[in-house]
């Protein structure tokens, strides 16, 4: 479970808690502030049942997390940090109508999946996720796991909205790319979506550690990740080896 911040100058792990007072009171001279530090905190969410987040990182990941007192470094929190702020503006400049940030839930299998998709408009049967990331995509064509997030909302949606539109919008620090998500068949999605959800939750319940992730998803371990030395002793392995 995430405890806390791993401090950046160098005090070591500090629980949640300790470290906002010692900001609060302006006493750190790291780069963090008190609502930077605190908008980290709850940006932390807490569901109820698997999410959609946690079923497309790395199962290993979720699972060790959850085994294991976890303290995190802000800076690497940073980029979720700016993407939140995005997230918060343009929440609150929806229109009307828009169904924004609402929680949504599907028994898959015995297995409850949650997610929260950024917008939908039932009007036009459309779902929009914001996505702040470091590279725009060059050509139309969506990250492959951002595909499969938005298809997974538009299933949790579906006994409510019908949608038949997807769209991402990225976003990095100097340009906005909309791109149109392909729909992905409700079999080919349960195909790739059960057993990953069955393994997942086996897991949390004390049973076998997913194994660490393969080649396609290697880019979640360098940075993303606490757990790199114990998944890889030797080093993340480069891309292609």
């Amino acid at each position: 479970m995430i405890k806390g911040f791993y401090c950046p100058e160098g005090k070591g792990e500090i629980p949640f808690e300790k470290c906002l007072k010692c900001a609060i009171f302006h006493k750190n001279t790291c780069q963090f502030d008190y609502p930077i530090l605190s908008s980290m905190v709850l940006n932390l969410r807490k569901e109820e049942g698997i999410s959609v987040s946690s079923i497309l990182n790395c199962l290993r990941k979720v699972v060790l997390q959850i085994r294991n007192d976890v303290y995190l470094d802000p800076r690497d929190l940073y980029y979720s940090f700016r993407g939140q702020l995005f997230h918060t503006v343009i929440a609150q400049a929806q229109e009307e109508k828009a169904i924004v940030e609402q929680r949504f839930e599907r028994d898959i299998a015995g297995i409850t999946l949650v997610g929260h998709p950024d917008v939908i408009y039932p009007e036009q049967k459309k779902l929009v996720d914001y996505k702040s990331t470091r590279r725009i995509p060059k050509e139309d064509i969506p990250y492959a796991h951002h595909s499969l997030q938005v298809n997974l909302y538009r299933y949790l949606a579906a006994p409510k909205y019908q949608i038949d539109h997807l769209e991402i919008v990225y976003f990095d620090m100097s340009n906005i790319k909309r791109v149109r998500v392909p729909l992905i068949d409700n079999h080919t999605l349960m195909d790739w979506l059960v057993p990953r959800l069955k393994e997942l939750k086996e897991a949390l319940e004390g049973g076998k550690l997913p194994e660490r992730t393969d080649s396609k998803g290697i880019w979640q371990c360098d940075g993303y990740c606490p757990f790199t030395n114990l998944c890889w002793p030797k080093g993340i392995p480069k891309k292609g080896g």
